[in-house]
């Protein structure tokens, strides 16, 4: 029930937010002038702000705490309350006013560290690119799209050839430069609807949404063209070994998936490195064929 009501106030837009909050505070304003003086709704009053704040932002949460006060204000007098001062009404709107944004500024704060946690939870520290956790869930989710759509996508892994040995004869801060390197290149060369991670060390991953083998080779054969002409202009003796898999429609879990194409990778470094293997699955099929033009078909 909780990630329901999340979900929809997270899709609302801001006026519909600012709609919402509005029309709680006039709610309590009402329940407030219609119980008289006798019970307080106090509290009540910061559910709109915080409403408004946490899905709206700062400024929609600062017009929603300035209107409960005046709101307040408007109910007090309508009850006819007698003070002993005429001033009194106003510093009592003050002090609810500042209370308002001592609320409003906790929980901005809390959003705002709970964004940075949650951003650190799915970015590398040193690239800033997506980690392995956040590559693995978009995976999953790319799955889950594809066996509804039957729509292909792609992904590839890249290993760096001899990182390991410039990260030890020239040192730390150059490995970590070239790495940077790397991932500055992955991110430059891509589509707004791809995603490049880091998948820890010198291992880099890159996922291709609705692409296809023919359109995956042509990006993969770029990346790999650019980030070797980035090495060879600093002198770094790195290559690329690169697995890449085509699925037209995904296997049984994201494991068997990211399985298949860490295997593939291996392979090249296995066979000699700097090299790229792209396969489709499931693997196509070849039939005989009969007609007698000598061709086999593909299934």
């Amino acid at each position: 029930m909780l990630k329901l009501f999340d979900k929809c106030f997270e899709s609302a837009g801001k006026s519909a937010l600012l709609a919402i909050s509005l029309t709680m505070v006039l709610c309590l304003g009402a329940l407030d002038y219609l119980s008289g003086t006798e019970l307080s709704f106090s509290v009540f009053y910061t559910a709109p702000i915080m409403l408004a704040a946490w899905y709206g932002g700062g400024v929609i949460g600062l017009g929603v705490a300035l209107v409960s006060a005046a709101v307040w204000l408007l109910f007090d007098l309508a009850e006819g309350n007698q003070y002993s001062h005429e001033l009194i009404p106003a510093w009592n709107t003050l002090v609810r006013l500042a209370f308002f944004l001592i609320i409003l500024k906790l929980l901005l704060t809390v959003r705002k560290t709970l964004a940075q946690e949650r951003n650190l939870a799915d970015t590398d520290a040193l690239t800033g690119l997506a980690n392995r956790r956040s590559f693995v869930e978009q995976i999953e989710r790319e799955r889950l799209r594809g066996g509804r759509q039957a729509e292909p996508f792609t992904i590839a892994y890249i290993d760096l050839d001899n990182f390991k040995y410039v990260n030890d004869s020239l040192g730390h801060d150059i490995g970590d430069e070239l790495l940077k390197t790397v991932a500055d290149m992955l991110q430059r060369q891509i589509r707004s609807t791809d995603l490049v991670a880091r998948l820890g060390g010198d291992e880099f991953a890159v996922l291709l949404p609705l692409t296809d083998k023919v359109a995956a080779g042509v990006v993969i054969d770029k990346l790999n063209q650019h980030a070797s002409a980035a090495m060879a202009a600093r002198a770094w003796p790195v290559t690329f070994s690169i697995g890449a898999v085509t699925f037209n429609r995904p296997m049984q879990t994201t494991r068997d998936m990211i399985k298949a194409v860490d295997d593939l990778m291996y392979q090249v470094k296995k066979s000699g490195k700097n090299n790229l293997r792209h396969e489709v699955w499931p693997v196509p099929v070849v039939v005989p064929h009969t007609s007698g033009d000598g061709a086999d078909a593909v299934l």
